[in-house]
């Protein structure tokens, strides 16, 4: 098949979906377009996971909830809140947002300081990663190694060395 054609073809697509699917997909449409005009061909998208990607499963902010949202923090039992509701505690949480609205999003580990994040639409990346520092968090919840002092060695262990040396 001729590319040329595709292309177009897919082009228009988006014009006929918007009025049948709503913006959301066609987000995703015009992502593969341009990722087919730059030669990537990307085979996931939100029309062809279906169900997968619904927020059946996931907490939702609000009723109108309508689009998957992905949290990952660097730190385990990391808390998050999102529009001042609290979603769950985890390194890794799924929760459902309202597409068309401005979110905040706030990933409070425990002994580490809060990290906000403002979100607005278009979701192009529905994964959000939250990394936290050494300096970031608390002292008491650093692991430390305890290095012992070197000591210097009496005068029969400096005899013992003196001689495997000489013997080799």
């Amino acid at each position: 098949m001729n590319y040329r054609c595709l292309t177009v073809m897919l082009a228009m697509l988006p014009a006929i979906l918007t009025t049948a699917c709503g913006t959301k997909f066609v987000r995703d449409i015009e992502k593969q377009v341009g990722l087919a005009k730059s030669g990537v061909v990307d085979t996931t998208t939100n029309i062809e996971n279906g169900l997968k990607n619904s927020c059946n499963e996931a907490p939702k902010v609000s009723a109108d909830a309508d689009e998957i949202l992905s949290l990952v923090s660097s730190e385990d039992n990391t808390v998050f809140t999102v529009d001042g509701k609290e979603m769950g505690t985890s390194k890794q949480l799924k929760v459902c947002i309202n597409s068309s609205g401005e979110h905040t999003v706030i990933a409070a580990p425990i002994g580490c300081d809060a990290k906000t994040e403002k979100l607005k639409p278009p979701y192009d990346s529905p994964h959000y990663e939250f990394r936290f520092m050494l300096a970031e968090c608390k002292a008491e919840n650093v692991t430390t190694a305890v290095v012992e002092e070197a000591k210097p060695l009496d005068k029969k262990a400096q005899n013992r060395r003196r001689t495997k040396s000489k013997k080799q």
